[in-house]
């Protein structure tokens, strides 16, 4: 090889060296450096889901009492005892429904007084007493209520848990079929027609036999035409008026 040649090769292989070891510092330059070792602990750290969630601490134990239920209204003390009563949504518990009834008629319930009445009467949930019977019909009839009336009307004609009172047993039929009550209505017209409790008054008593007939009352048709038989053509025609010009007044609470 001539010594030009040889010379030129030298200068090659120095750029080429050269070049590789460029090369080989670029690769170690930019090659990142291992991270140290990391424990198990950090690991689980690193792989945990980043929050913004304040830790909350866990609830203090207590032993104070839960606080207590809020006290049922008297409405929903009687429906709740209704279906005791009847026993259509819950098992049927007379005991149990009557003294739901006594909650709620203590705080002027109408409809509870009249179920209690009723159980107090027939002595089923609570023990036969024909006084107490009689005090919460009294109560509910001085609430207006009308089948109250009616049964207490008939209450003071029997003697049923009270003392007889004729006078007492045509007002509260009186009150009662003056609301539309037909079997008061029909009680009335008898007690009037036999001069019972009130003066005899024919014409009066056809009237309340006539209304409570025309709604189907059996023992009102048929007392209506022993009446009527008893009655001339004008009165008959006063007493088909009377009943004609009736209308039903609105409950009302009893006066003193």
């Amino acid at each position: 090889m001539s010594g030009k040649r040889f010379e030129q090769r030298q200068r090659w292989l120095r750029a080429s060296n050269g070049a590789s070891l460029a090369l080989t510092l670029l690769f170690f330059a930019c090659k990142p450096k291992p991270a140290p070792p990391v424990s198990a602990p950090a690991k689980a750290a690193a792989s945990a889901p980043v929050t913004n969630a304040v830790p909350v601490p866990p609830p203090a134990l207590t032993n104070a009492p839960a606080p207590p239920a809020a006290p049922r209204s008297p409405e929903e003390l009687f429906r709740q005892g209704v279906k005791l009563w009847d026993g259509k949504g819950a098992t049927k518990d007379p005991v149990e429904a009557v003294k739901l009834f006594q909650q709620a008629a203590d705080q002027g319930h109408v409809e509870a007084q009249v179920y209690l009445a009723g159980a107090f009467r027939i002595g089923v949930g609570a023990p036969k007493d024909s006084a107490q019977a009689v005090r919460w019909f009294q109560s509910a009839a001085e609430a207006g209520d009308a089948r109250s009336q009616a049964v207490l009307a008939s209450l003071y004609q029997t003697g049923e848990g009270v003392a007889k009172d004729p006078v007492a047993a045509v007002k509260w039929n009186r009150r009662a079929a003056e609301q539309g009550f037909v079997r008061a209505q029909a009680n009335l017209g008898a007690l009037i027609f036999l001069g019972q409790g009130a003066a005899k008054d024919p014409v009066e008593a056809y009237k309340w036999l006539h209304l409570a007939a025309e709604k189907g009352d059996r023992d009102a048709v048929k007392n209506r035409a022993q009446v009527a038989a008893k009655l001339s053509a004008a009165q008959l025609a006063e007493a088909r008026r009377r009943a004609a010009e009736f209308v039903p007044v609105k409950a009302r609470a009893a006066t003193p």
